[in-house]
């Protein structure tokens, strides 16, 4: 069954229905005593600096670590240094540094915003350890990278739809490549660390609560960023979507998609696309994760004293969909 219409316009009334409801399941904490450590080291800065290809090795050779991780190679990849010679000393790239040295300034709000991220993750898990900050310039060669213990940043990457050069990426993903999606995108990826799953839970609802409680982490962990951000949906797309759940509901139901464990099939619901035409020409693509979040968030509502270490800890994803009783509803 094709809804081909089931997206519709709304008004005033169901907009701020929406922007309440996004507001609802962020836990109140004080997190002012918490003390954090983000240290932002400006490889941006420090390799257009680089003069020839022998400063380059050097430099690599002193940061493997950095190396290893985010280029994925050795400091003595021969490409690699090439790479850097050519993006330091061409003209276009020079300029498109100082344009993007000049848009970020001296980094004092990320700072801010990674120090309030932090303090949110220590209040759950008190073992947290900063990972090591870092921003750099590669001309759009390398996108985010976030693991344990170092993040590096492209700041090119997310200069905002006005910027002069973009990501290589179709229309409807350069959204997300602004600055506002920084922090989001990194506390996603943080997310994986402590999001357990059930390995043999092969099913897209498996897949949609996974998803579900990685945008509740983020969401808990800067509750003063809006659900769009945290999921990287225009707003519009956000309140159609909000509006249209229990219609996008019966088409995962009629077509008895939740336990489905082909890939090509659950691509089709989680993967980024444009549109998710069989659902709808309005539908958003990664609309079952989407839905996953609306489950998880469910769950919690129905279930108040699970704290968000305990749904983070919750491997079994029927479980959390058995106890949401969600039905496509749209009140929290």
């Amino acid at each position: 069954m094709k809804h081909t219409h089931l997206f519709y316009s709304v008004g005033l009334f169901f907009i701020i229905g929406f922007l309440l409801s996004s507001c609802k399941n962020s836990e109140e904490i004080d997190v002012s005593n918490i003390k954090v450590n983000v240290n932002i080291l400006r490889f941006d800065d420090s390799m257009m600096k680089l003069q020839n290809k022998e400063e380059i090795k050097s430099f690599l050779q002193k940061n493997v670590n950095f190396v290893h991780q985010f280029y994925q190679t050795s400091p003595q990849d021969t490409a690699l240094i090439n790479r850097i010679d050519l993006i330091c000393h061409n003209a276009d790239t020079k300029i498109f540094y100082e344009d993007t040295k000049k848009s970020f300034g001296d980094l004092a709000d990320l700072k801010n915003q990674l120090e309030i991220a932090f303090k949110h993750i220590k209040f759950y898990y008190p073992d947290f350890k900063e990972p090591q900050i870092i921003t750099t310039f590669t001309a759009l060669d390398s996108e985010l990278m976030v693991s344990d213990n170092l993040i590096v940043i492209p700041l090119e990457t997310f200069l905002g739809p006005r910027a002069k050069y973009r990501p290589q990426y179709p229309t409807y993903l350069l959204q997300r490549f602004d600055k506002p999606y920084i922090l989001p995108s990194i506390l996603t990826l943080l997310s994986k660390k402590y999001n357990r799953i059930d390995p043999k839970d092969r099913s897209l609802m498996g897949d949609m609560v996974y998803y579900g409680k990685s945008y509740e982490f983020t969401r808990a962990m800067l509750p003063d960023v809006a659900d769009s951000l945290v999921i990287a949906y225009g707003n519009t797309e956000m309140t159609k979507t909000w509006n249209s759940q229990d219609l996008v509901w019966a088409y995962f139901l009629e077509n008895k998609l939740l336990y489905e464990t082909n890939d090509r099939v659950k691509e089709k619901y989680l993967g980024d696309r444009p549109k998710v035409i069989e659902i709808g020409e309005d539908c958003p693509g990664r609309i079952g994760q989407w839905l996953g979040w609306r489950i998880v968030s469910r769950y919690r509502t129905e279930n108040p004293s699970i704290s968000l270490i305990d749904l983070m800890e919750n491997a079994n994803a029927r479980d959390i969909f058995e106890k949401s009783k969600y039905k496509g509803q749209k009140e929290d």
